[in-house]
């Protein structure tokens, strides 16, 4: 259940991600479609917390640099990151495609790292983005380092199954069929399902009991060409996460 609080915040600071200029109360109310009175006393709110401030009398407001600063103070000492930066900048680099850890956040998938391909024609991504959990390799992954009763509550959670992105219907049993074929194999893949076009391969893993899957992905066609070589990143960069990790 979303705290609605905290979600206006985030609609709040997207927003100014996506406009890039000061903007006034009401014109930030009408955007994220919270009432002018609750949206004026967040604005205070997050003036009063240094997050704000107001560049001009009738200029609206804008992010100072301590949402910057704070954001970067965190993600330096990411214990994950830490880890699989290096990891993926490496995957990146054996297979001149993106690389991306990607997470479970209910019942989608969220990317927590992207290592974008150095290509000029390459599949582009970044962190804190979603994607379905039934129409991509990260998510096959994800449901295939699960537990069969976890499994299945999960999809429980997604039916009816949306679309692929060519209109077809995705049937759960081939679907439950591909997950385990995938966990046999040590790899799972889609092909154009979640972005048209896009090839993707992931391996999924526990740590700490909980679900991830470090990811390679790029234009269909290229990465289908060269999937041995993927496969042999993929699963040679999983033999690197530390034991301790793992499980």
């Amino acid at each position: 259940m979303d705290v609605k609080a905290a979600v206006r915040v985030f609609d709040v600071i997207n927003l100014f991600a996506e406009v890039r200029q000061p903007m006034t109360y009401s014109e930030i109310a009408r955007r994220t479609e919270i009432p002018q009175s609750s949206c004026h006393a967040l604005l205070q709110t997050m003036v009063a917390k240094g997050f704000l401030y107001a560049p001009g009398v009738k200029a609206g407001y804008y992010p100072t640099q301590r949402l910057l600063h704070v954001a970067r103070d965190i993600c330096s000492q990411d214990p994950l990151a830490l880890v699989f930066q290096p990891l993926l900048a490496g995957m990146r680099d054996a297979t001149g495609e993106t690389a991306a850890l990607a997470a479970l956040a209910g019942n989608r998938v969220v990317y927590l790292d992207v290592v974008e391909s150095r290509q000029r024609i390459r599949y582009s991504d970044e962190p804190g983005s979603f994607m379905y959990v039934h129409a991509s390799a990260a998510g096959k992954a994800l449901l295939g380092a699960l537990s069969d009763k976890a499994r299945r509550r999960l999809l429980d959670s997604c039916e009816p199954l949306p679309l692929s992105t060519d209109g077809s219907v995705i049937e759960r049993a081939a679907l439950e069929q591909e997950i385990e074929q995938g966990v046999a194999e040590g790899w799972h893949r889609s092909t154009g399902e979640n972005v048209e076009d896009v090839a993707a391969l992931a391996r999924g893993f526990l740590i700490n009991g909980e679900p991830f899957a470090l990811v390679i992905a790029g234009p269909k066609a290229r990465l289908l060409k060269h999937q041995q070589v993927v496969i042999d990143a993929l699963l040679q960069t999983y033999t690197q996460i530390p034991a301790s990790l793992l499980g």
